[in-house]
């Protein structure tokens, strides 16, 4: 039963990642990073974590807009749906420790996955942190951040992990790193385009309270 799900979990997160159409560039010093920048790509680094050998990746790309345009979409948890892929909620839940709790469920080729993370989100640097707290695999953790850039740009920078243990082959969890982040930079981009066409991006309203404690 064990190896059976773990295959259906292999094949699931193989069609997640697979389903990106645009590969995400690699450079390797600072002018060829600016440079994919300026030209509108997604530069991304991909490194093992020396421990737990879990692949790091990390992704930046240019967004046209305000530092406060992008953090008012990305801590919008809410609206996730509607333009993150596979997506089908991100829910916050309560305020525990410091830290927003947030139920997620995604769906891919007809199979549903629910999962919490828990949200450290720090605006005084436009930046939100998030940690795995339970679900159907080890760990995963990662960042978004938002930095300014030139006048009308910002520098967007996302991260995560995914650690569903050892069994999971080095090839395969290499390509689930390195495939999934242009989907998720191009929705933000056609996101921030279609909110501005309507008018100023508010500021989400997080309506969640404290935990209770037992």
């Amino acid at each position: 039963m064990g190896r059976y799900v773990r295959t259906i979990g292999y094949f699931v997160l193989a069609f997640v990642f697979w389903s990106s159409s645009v590969p995400a560039g690699e450079t390797k010093s600072a002018e060829e990073r600016r440079a994919a920048l300026e030209r509108g790509e997604i530069v991304m680094d991909l490194a093992q974590h020396p421990v737990s050998k879990a692949y790091l990746p990390t992704g930046q790309c240019l967004v046209e807009s305000t530092q406060e345009e992008v953090w008012n979409i990305i801590t919008d948890f809410d609206s996730f749906q509607e333009y993150l892929p596979h997506v089908v909620y991100y829910r916050p839940v309560c305020w525990k420790d410091g830290r927003l709790l947030v139920d997620c469920r995604v769906k891919v080729a007809g199979l549903g996955f629910e999962y919490r993370l828990a949200y450290d989100i720090n605006e005084a640097q436009h930046a939100t942190y998030w940690y795995f707290v339970r679900g159907p695999i080890r760990d995963s953790q990662g960042y978004w951040r938002i930095e300014p850039y030139d006048a009308t740009r910002v520098l967007v920078t996302y991260t995560t992990t995914l650690d569903v243990g050892r069994a999971m082959p080095g090839f395969l969890e290499r390509f689930l790193a390195k495939s999934t982040f242009p989907d998720i930079f191009n929705s933000l981009r056609k996101r921030v385009k279609q909110l501005k066409q309507q008018g100023p991006i508010k500021r989400p309203v997080l309506t969640a309270t404290a935990c209770p404690v037992f």
